[in-house]
């Protein structure tokens, strides 16, 4: 039987979650409950080894109330447009690497009707130097007529000899290159080394291309950005090797955690680009939001978006 145009005015219009409170506050309840709870099953089965001093139940809190401001291109809530699932795989990503939205050691960013986690390179330094050898990480760029003289040891580490520079030779059109000095938490140094050439290569597998306001103005912390985050990547996926792990707390900790995420299924296509409400788009290479409206897509990215363990609905 077709229904009249009377009957369908009369038919309740279907609130967003955003504008009822009730339905709202059920929403984080559910959220938070299907969370924590897969939560805890991890840790019973030796899935998942949280950070000491972490509270699950405290993250989750915290990642609600950001998720409140968090909209899709058209402004509207995420609440509204991403399914619940995608929801709590992002709550429960944040979770399994120790990480605080609060801290902007991460964030999530709406793509059509999923939620995405993405981790800011804050949040690597910070799982790098607690997961891993790495007590941090000294980053300089080097300019043209920079001395800068480097050596290979006897373990095939890139090691410091000496880098001397002048005032005269600070210019963020001058750059040739970065460096960060790795200092692990045993005394032992390393360094990572990015030419500009590798730096704008990295950068170009992002939205951005190495082309927005932040890239073109703040040339200089880019590149220490981009090579900080380079050598956490390295040390991170050293790490699942148990013989890099500081201790076996950090060890227990991150053999469980890597092996919780092997059967995770992305959220976003690998080829597919973020862009948020503002306009603005992800850089993969260090997590950052900084994007030009008018910037075209670019063609892959190096970091997807971070996939998220599914959480029982």
């Amino acid at each position: 039987m077709t229904q009249s145009k009377e009957q369908a005015a009369q038919q309740p219009t279907q609130v967003a979650v955003s504008a009822n409170a009730v339905a709202l506050k059920r929403f984080q309840e559910e959220t938070a409950n299907n969370v924590l709870d897969r939560v805890n099953a991890m840790q019973e089965t030796g899935e998942l080894v949280l950070p000491q001093n972490y509270h699950a139940g405290n993250a989750v809190r915290l990642a609600w109330l950001y998720l409140q401001t968090v909209k899709d291109r058209n402004d509207r809530p995420a609440v509204d447009v991403c399914t619940k699932e995608s929801i709590c795989n992002c709550f429960l990503e944040m979770i399994i690497k120790g990480l605080s939205v609060a801290k902007k050691q991460c964030y999530f960013i709406v793509t059509g009707n999923q939620l995405s986690f993405w981790e800011d390179y804050r949040g690597k330094f910070m799982r790098a130097k607690r997961d891993t050898e790495i007590a941090t990480v000294n980053a300089q760029v080097v300019y043209e007529g920079d001395e800068f003289v480097y050596t290979v040891d006897e373990n095939g580490l890139y090691q410091l000899v000496k880098h001397t520079t002048k005032m005269e030779n600070i210019n963020i059109d001058k750059i040739t290159g970065a460096y960060g000095v790795v200092i692990n938490k045993d005394g032992s140094k390393h360094l990572e080394i990015m030419t500009m050439a590798m730096i704008r290569n990295s950068w170009q597998q992002g939205a951005a291309r190495g082309n927005s306001g932040a890239h073109n103005k703040f040339t200089d912390q880019m590149c220490k950005k981009t090579v900080i985050s380079r050598a956490c990547k390295v040390a991170l996926g050293s790490a699942e090797d148990e013989e890099f792990a500081p201790d076996a707390a950090a060890r227990e900790r991150t053999l469980a955690n890597a092996s919780s995420t092997k059967n995770i299924e992305p959220t976003v296509e690998p080829t597919e680009y973020v862009e948020l409400p503002s306009g603005e788009n992800v850089n993969p290479d260090i997590g950052e939001i900084a994007q030009p409206k008018d910037m075209p897509a670019a063609e892959s990215v190096e970091e997807e978006a971070q996939p998220a363990k599914k959480c029982p609905l």
